[in-house]
């Protein structure tokens, strides 16, 4: 996915969870919104195109992968 897609893909999103190094920033629509350029620093990475894993589940977008990340996830 290119830059257009990925916004489109984030758009979709009312909530996000980005795994940044030992760190997961939390992002929610109603509460803390994550903006464009937000999306595009943590989900493009620099050749453009969208850094992997991504997992788009529901209204949640989750950026990288470890078993903390998905059990939160998947228990939400």
């Amino acid at each position: 996915m290119d830059r257009t897609a990925t916004l489109a893909l984030a758009g979709r999103a009312r909530r996000f969870l980005i795994k940044v190094g030992q760190e997961t920033l939390r992002f929610d629509a109603a509460t803390n919104p994550i903006t464009d350029a937000q999306v595009l620093a943590y989900l493009v990475h620099e050749d453009g195109f969208l850094r992997v894993p991504v997992l788009a589940l529901g209204d949640l977008l989750i950026r990288g992968f470890t078993e903390e990340l998905y059990r939160e996830a998947l228990s939400i």
